[in-house]
């Protein structure tokens, strides 16, 4: 598969487009961006980050699943090998995805039925990025790439089966991937996968995990993870989710 460089756009562009949703109501129901595109500020190139136009070609947006959104994630981030945090954090790449090279994607994951003000609403809520909440949570494209970083964080040496945990549930991904006192935190992110592995019972419905994301919350501020052993860790993750399953059990 070959690589080409990444494009973004100009930020007057995204304001733009941001500005113009409504009147561009056809072009995100049925029609395209490639005539914009020609103009000054849609194809600024970087020269840190390469993509592979193949591989996101093979995006799939016909259903909302988890298992898609496993698999879209996969090809995200397998896609743009040189991404970082800090680039990923530029609304100027996710717009320019989600307007031409995923725009199909994003069409039929997000706003296939969606209608006029309902639709206006989708394309800004799915086709910008406004913030680190929008970024990580909301575009269409960028929450694919996040939803596998974190992964990578939370299991460098099996990343794909830490994604299929972290995406099993809305709940799971909220706690983990939507709170950054977690994910900034690599130990304890890497403690919550291996007891998601090793006790069933803390994934096995959302009221179990919201309990034991509750026990955690109550005290995780408090410990060292990073300097405690990983088998300590263990213990005292595994003590918080034998305290949450007595507290709905009993």
């Amino acid at each position: 598969m070959s690589y080409t460089a990444l494009k973004y756009l100009s930020q007057i562009v995204v304001d733009e487009l941001r500005e113009n949703i409504s009147i561009n109501r056809e072009r995100y129901a049925s029609g395209n961006f490639l005539d914009l595109s020609k103009e000054n500020g849609w194809e600024i190139k970087s020269n840190r980050c390469r993509i592979n136009l193949d591989r996101l070609a093979e995006l799939d947006g016909t259903n909302g699943t988890a298992e898609a959104d496993i698999s879209n994630s996969l090809i995200v981030y397998r896609a743009m090998p040189d991404m970082t945090p800090a680039l990923a954090r530029e609304e100027r790449v996710w717009v320019r995805l989600t307007h031409i090279e995923c725009l199909q994607y994003s069409h039929e994951r997000w706003i296939k039925k969606a209608e006029d003000e309902d639709m206006d609403k989708k394309v800004l809520n799915h086709f910008f990025a406004k913030g680190l909440t929008g970024i990580r949570d909301d575009n269409a494209i960028s929450r694919l790439w996040w939803n596998m970083h974190v992964a990578t964080i939370a299991d460098p040496d099996d990343p794909e089966d830490a994604l299929r945990l972290i995406l099993k549930t809305a709940d799971i991904r909220q706690a983990i991937v939507e709170r950054p006192n977690i994910t900034s935190r690599k130990p304890l992110a890497r403690a919550i996968i291996r007891a998601m592995r090793t006790i069933p019972w803390i994934t096995s419905s959302e009221n179990a995990f919201r309990e034991f994301m509750k026990e955690m919350n109550r005290d995780a501020g408090g410990i060292l993870f990073e300097v405690t052993p990983d088998a300590k860790v263990d213990s005292i993750i595994s003590r918080y989710a034998e305290n949450a399953r007595q507290k709905l059990e009993g």
